[in-house]
C-alpha cells in the first residue's frame, strides 16, 4: 500500500500549535509506519532534507517546492499524477483531489463558536469552514485531540460520531534529550536573555505563552494579575507568544492599567528560550476561552509548575485535578487562583505532583500507534 503524508508542517522557523503537532507525531509516527515494508511511505514536504533523523528505507521525502496554494494546488496535482492508496494530512486543509482513503486531523473549530469569530480575520474564517466542511464530507477518518473538539464537530457541523476518532497530544519532551536542535545555553547566555527582557535574576514571574489573540483571554488575564499586584507588587507577568487578531486590545488594557513596569512582552519565543522561561516562572496562567486540546499545559507540567487554566472547553481534559481550574470570564477567579497559586505552598506541591502523575497519560508514541491504528484500519 502506498501512504501518503503531509509533511509541510514538520518543521518551519516560527512553529506554533498546529506545527509542534505535525513535528512531534511524525517523528513518532515514521518509525512505527517504516516497520511494515510492505508500505511505501511518501512524506509530502516543501523544502529538501528537513527531517532530522534518517528516514527507513521504506520511507521517502518528495519534495514538491513552495507555491502560493500549495495544499490545493501543488498537492492536488501530485495526487493526481501520483495516487496513493491512502493520504493523511495532521492539519484541517486537504487537497482538491484526493485518494479513495483520506485521513485529517481537525484541532478545533474555534472558528465556528458564537464569540470567537472576531478572533479570526474574514480571509481566515472562510477557508477554515470551507475546509472543515469538506473535511467532514470527504475524509474517510478525522482525528480530534480531544473529546472537546469531537463534541464541537458534531454540534457545529453534523459530523458523523463514528468518522471521528479522539487522539490527545503527546507529552513534551522537555529535558531536550531527544531534540538534538537544542543547544546549551551558557550562564551568560542566561543572563543576557533576562537582561533584553528587561527582568533582573530576582524577579518573581507569572508566565503565559500562546498566541496573544483575543480567544487566549490576555485582557482579562490582565485585569486579575493588576489585582494581584496589589498584594504581591514585585511580581511580574511575561506574556509569551506572536501577535494574533485583538493584540490591540491587550495593548490598550496594559497602558490602561498602567502595567507597563510589570507586563513583559517578548514576542514569539524558540523552543530554547521557552524552556528557560518555563524553567524560571513560579506560575504558569492559561486562563484560555477555547482550545482544541492545551498542549503548553503538559509543557508546564513537565517543569514542575502549578498551573492555572480554565474550566472549559478542552483544557478540563488535560488539566485533570492537577491545575487550579477558574471560569475564564471572572477576573476574581484568575485573580483568586493567581494569589493562591503564589502563597499556598502546600497547594503548589499537591498540583506539581499531580502534574508530573498527570504527564503519565500522554505521550507522542502511544499518539502516533493510535494514529497508525485509523491509518490502517478499513
Amino acid at each position: 500500500m502506498k501512504i501518503g503524508i503531509d509533511a509541510s508542517r514538520y518543521r518551519i522557523d516560527t512553529p506554533t500549535g498546529v506545527e509542534w503537532y505535525s513535528y512531534h507525531l511524525l517523528n513518532a509516527l515514521i518509525p512505527v509506519l517504516g516497520r511494515d515494508h510492505a508500505q511505501e511511505i511518501r512524506l509530502y514536504t516543501q523544502k529538501p532534507t528537513i527531517f532530522e533523523e534518517e528516514l527507513p528505507f521504506n520511507v521517502k521525502e518528495k519534495v514538491i517546492p513552495r507555491l502560493k496554494f500549495w495544499t490545493l494546488l501543488r498537492l492536488s496535482w501530485e495526487m493526481f499524477i501520483h495516487p496513493v492508496d491512502l493520504l493523511f494530512v495532521p492539519s484541517h486543509i486537504l487537497p482538491l483531489w484526493l485518494p479513495r482513503k483520506t485521513v485529517v486531523t481537525v484541532h478545533d473549530v474555534a472558528f465556528r463558536i458564537p464569540g470567537f469569530k472576531k478572533a479570526y480575520d474574514r480571509k481566515n474564517q472562510l477557508l477554515l469552514e470551507w475546509s472543515t466542511r469538506r473535511a467532514v464530507k470527504k475524509a474517510h477518518r478525522i482525528i480530534v485531540p480531544s473529546q472537546a473538539t469531537k463534541d464541537d464537530l458534531i454540534g457545529q457541523f453534523n459530523c458523523q460520531e463514528a468518522k471521528i476518532v479522539v487522539i490527545p497530544h503527546g507529552g513534551p519532551d522537555m529535558t531536550g534529550e531527544n531534540n538534538p536542535a537544542l543547544k546549551v545555553w551558557l550562564p551568560q547566555q542566561k543572563a543576557d536573555f533576562i537582561k533584553k527582557l528587561g527582568l533582573s535574576e530576582r524577579d518573581l514571574m507569572i508566565l503565559y505563552v500562546g498566541r496573544l489573540e483575543f480567544k487566549k483571554n490576555i485582557v482579562t488575564l490582565l485585569e486579575g494579575f493588576s489585582r494581584v499586584l496589589k498584594e504581591y507588587p514585585d511580581w511580574k507577568l511575561v506574556l509569551a507568544g506572536k501577535e494574533g487578531q485583538g493584540y490591540e486590545e491587550i495593548e490598550a488594557k496594559i497602558a490602561e492599567l498602567r502595567l507597563e513596569n510589570n507586563v513583559v512582552l517578548p514576542g514569539y519565543v524558540t523552543d530554547q528560550e521557552k524552556r528557560f522561561l518555563l524553567s524560571r516562572c513560579r506560575v504558569f496562567a492559561f486562563p484560555s476561552k477555547y482550545e482544541g486540546f492545551g498542549l503548553p499545559i503538559l509543557e508546564a507540567f513537565a517543569y514542575r509548575r502549578p498551573v492555572l487554566t480554565s474550566n472549559v472547553s478542552a483544557m478540563p481534559e488535560v488539566a485533570g485535578d492537577a491545575a487550579f481550574l477558574v471560569n475564564p470570564e471572572k477576573v476574581e477567579e484568575i485573580s483568586v487562583g493567581l494569589k493562591r497559586l503564589i502563597a499556598d505552598g502546600v497547594l503548589v506541591s499537591r498540583l506539581v505532583t499531580a502534574g508530573e502523575k498527570r504527564l503519565e497519560d500522554f505521550s507522542w508514541e502511544k499518539a502516533a500507534a493510535a494514529t497508525f491504528d485509523v491509518l490502517m484500519a478499513e
